[in-house]
């Protein structure tokens, strides 16, 4: 997963996702704020986080998110943080 992206619009980096290619059946990725408030979630793997909380630019900051999930080798769940830069 990237560390950190920049929701811009300039079409580089502008959107927090799980890189194509992964092979997952993906339960959940979800992106949480400091304070532990889901500011994003989806199950689609194609799907990821455009930096935005209700329609509106998010805050510069890290981010904390989950992603869970099966792959051929069973059960998957990664955790980290995510730097959004403005």
């Amino acid at each position: 997963m990237p560390s950190a992206f920049s929701p811009n619009g300039d079409g580089v980096n502008d959107v927090f996702r799980i890189p194509p290619g992964i092979t997952l059946q993906l339960k959940e990725f979800s992106i949480f704020n400091r304070w532990g408030g889901r500011v994003f979630s989806s199950r689609d793997i194609n799907k990821g986080w455009d930096g935005k909380i209700d329609g509106r630019p998010a805050q510069t900051g890290t981010y904390a998110f989950i992603i869970t999930g099966t792959d051929i080798k069973g059960s998957v769940m990664v955790t980290g943080t995510v730097v959004l830069v403005r």
